[in-house]
């Protein structure tokens, strides 16, 4: 049994992201292929291949670790400004005011932007 923590310890993130991904059955798997860019589907892709054999204890480990890594984090608050405090961590400033703009809509924008909208005739 030690063979399988000290194997589960030395697994970098992007095994596990790779275990993960190959453990999910081939729709969801699509669905997260589908939000990444080419470089991301390259990195996966080149790590799921080099994965070799997984035991099921060492995928097993790592839903276990995943799942207390999600209980731990208590309960999670949706809002605008922690979503856009976390697309700040991983997309670049334009990109998140861009995305942040269409998600927040009218409601979102200035009283001088809404009234910019406003048709004069």
């Amino acid at each position: 049994m030690a063979k399988v923590k000290d194997e589960f310890r030395n697994l970098t993130g992007a095994q596990k992201a790779a275990i993960f991904m190959l453990s999910l059955n081939r729709e969801h798997s699509a669905k997260l292929f589908e939000m990444m860019d080419d470089e991301e589907i390259r990195d996966m892709s080149q790590t799921m291949s080099t994965l070799g054999s997984v035991s099921s204890s060492i995928v097993e480990r790592l839903f276990v670790e995943f799942a207390d890594q999600l209980s731990s984090a208590g309960s999670l608050v949706g809002t605008f400004d922690s979503t856009e405090r976390l697309l700040f961590d991983a997309l670049p400033e334009e990109r998140v005011s861009q995305i942040m703009e269409e998600i927040r809509g009218p409601a979102g924008r200035t009283m001088w932007d809404k009234l910019g909208n406003v048709n004069e005739a």
